[in-house]
C-alpha cells in the first residue's frame, strides 16, 4: 500500500508522455520514462565527479593495503584490480534522497524513509573514508531499519505461512507524525532490514556484481509497483534503474569506480522497503533477493561451523572467502563470465516473482531475457575454455611432449 502523497512536480513530469504511446497498454510503465531518464542523467554527471573526489581524497580501495591502522581490504578476496575509487554509490543514493524530497510530501510515510537513506549516507560515507568497524556498522544499520520499521510501514502478517503479526499495536505521534508499532511484526522487519542490508552489501566482492543485480531488482520491483500503483515505489525503483544502468558501464570490470559501502549498504534497505511497499508481502523481496539472501545464509552458517564466533559482533568480522562470486572464480570463470551468470539467475528467479503478481507478459519478457544471458555467459565459457586450451597446446613446452 502506497501512503505517500506525490507533489504537482512528479504529476506534471508523468503527464509529457508522447501522444504516440498515449493508448498503449503499457502507457502506465512509460509514463515514468522522464523520471527514468533523470536519473541516468544525474549518475552520467556525478559519477566521474565523485571518483574524482575519491581519488583527490584517497578514499579508495587498495588491495592487500591496511587503511587508517586496520584491514581495509582482505587480500585473498580483493577481485578488483590496482587502485579504485570508493564512494560511487553516492552518484545514486544522493540523487534518490533528493528526488524524494522534491517529488513527494514529507508526511508519516515518507519522512522515515528519507531519515533512514540520510543516517546510511553518512555512516557509508565514514565508513569508506574511515573504515568503521563491523560494531559501528551493524548501530547505523540498526537506527535506520528502526526508523522505517516503527513507522507507518508494518509487517503485519505472513501471508505464505498464514502467521498474524500484528497481536499487539501501539499508534502514536511524535510532533505530529504518526507512528505504528506492530508487534512481534515489526521486530521481525528490523531483522528482515539488517539481513536484506548485508546480503546485498556482501554482493559487491566481485566487479559489477552489485550493481547488475541491483539493476535487475529494482527493474522488476518497478513493474510490480505499477501493476499495484504505488507511486512512491515505482518513482524510487525507475530512478534507480536509470542511474544504475549508467553506472554499471563505469563498474563492470575493470571497473573504475567502486559502488563503495556509501551505495552497497544503501541499495539492500531500498530494495526491502519499496518491495515491500509495492505489494505488501514480505514473500515478494524473498523471491526477489533469493541469491543474495540464501548465498548469505550459506556463508553465516559455514562461518559459524568453521570459526565458531561468540558473538554477533565477532561473526561480523570474519572475511573469507566463502561467497558464490569466489567459488565461481575457483571455476576458472572471468569476472564478466560471473556477472553474466548471478544476473541470468537474478533475472530467472526474479520472473518468478513477477507472474505471481499476474504480469504474465513480462514474466515471459524476462524469462527470455534470463535464457539469452545464460546462453552468452555458456558460450563465454566454451570460447575462454577453448582458449586455454589452445594456448596451453602452442606452448613452448608442448614440442616436447608426446
Amino acid at each position: 500500500m502506497d501512503f505517500s502523497t506525490s507533489s504537482s512536480l512528479l504529476n506534471k513530469l508523468l503527464n509529457i508522455l508522447p501522444d504516440i504511446f498515449q493508448n498503449s497498454v503499457y502507457t502506465k510503465y512509460l509514463e515514468y520514462w522522464p523520471i527514468l531518464l533523470i536519473g541516468a542523467l544525474a549518475a552520467l554527471i556525478l559519477t566521474p565527479i565523485v571518483g574524482h573526489i575519491a581519488m583527490k581524497y584517497d578514499i579508495t580501495y587498495k588491495p592487500g593495503v591496511k587503511r587508517k591502522e586496520k584491514d581495509f581490504e582482505n587480500e585473498k578476496k580483493a577481485i578488483h584490480e590496482g587502485i579504485t575509487p570508493a564512494l560511487g554509490g553516492l552518484a545514486l543514493t544522493i540523487p534518490v534522497l533528493i528526488a524524494i524530497l522534491f517529488f513527494f510530501k514529507l508526511d508519516s510515510f515518507s519522512l522515515p524513509i528519507v531519515l533512514a537513506i540520510a543516517i546510511l549516507i553518512i555512516g557509508t560515507l565514514l565508513d569508506d573514508i574511515f573504515n568503521l568497524s563491523a560494531k559501528t556498522q551493524l548501530i547505523y544499520q540498526l537506527i535506520a531499519s528502526s526508523i522505517i520499521a516503527f513507522s507507518v510501514i508494518n509487517l503485519t502478517n505472513l501471508s505464505f505461512l498464514d502467521l498474524k503479526l500484528d497481536l499487539y499495536t501501539w499508534n502514536f505521534s511524535i510532533f505530529s507524525l504518526e507512528q505504528s508499532l506492530a508487534l512481534p511484526g515489526d521486530i521481525l522487519l528490523i531483522i528482515w532490514f539488517l539481513i536484506c542490508i548485508n546480503a546485498v552489501k556482501w554482493t559487491a566482492g566481485s566487479p559489477g556484481i552489485i550493481e547488475a543485480n541491483s539493476l535487475i531488482v529494482f527493474s522488476l520491483i518497478f513493474i510490480i509497483a505499477v501493476r499495484f500503483h504505488s507511486v512512491f515505489s515505482a518513482t524510487t525503483s525507475i530512478m534507480m534503474v536509470g542511474g544504475l544502468s549508467i553506472f554499471l558501464i563505469f563498474a563492470l570490470p575493470p571497473q573504475k569506480i567502486m559502488t563503495g559501502s556509501s551505495g552497497k549498504t544503501i541499495y539492500g534497505l531500498l530494495i526491502c522497503t519499496l518491495a515491500l511497499i509495492a505489494d505488501s508481502k514480505l514473500s515478494t523481496t524473498i523471491m526477489l533477493l533469493a541469491l543474495p539472501v540464501i548465498d548469505f545464509a550459506y556463508v553465516i552458517v559455514k562461518r559459524i561451523v568453521t570459526y565458531k564466533p561468540k558473538n554477533l559482533i565477532e561473526l561480523m568480522r570474519i572475511s573469507d572467502t566463502s561467497h558464490l562470486h569466489h567459488q565461481l572464480m575457483k571455476l576458472n570463470l572471468s569476472r564478466k563470465q560471473i556477472v553474466l551468470i548471478e544476473m541470468a539467475v537474478s533475472l530467472f528467479i526474479g520472473s518468478i516473482a513477477v507472474l505471481t503478481t499476474g504480469a504474465f507478459q513480462f514474466f515471459a519478457v524476462i524469462l527470455i531475457l534470463a535464457i539469452c544471458i545464460i546462453f552468452i555467459a555458456y558460450v563465454n565459457i566454451k570460447a575462454s575454455k577453448k582458449e586455454k586450451d589452445q594456448k596451453k597446446e602452442e606452448s613452448p613446452e608442448s614440442k616436447y611432449s608426446y
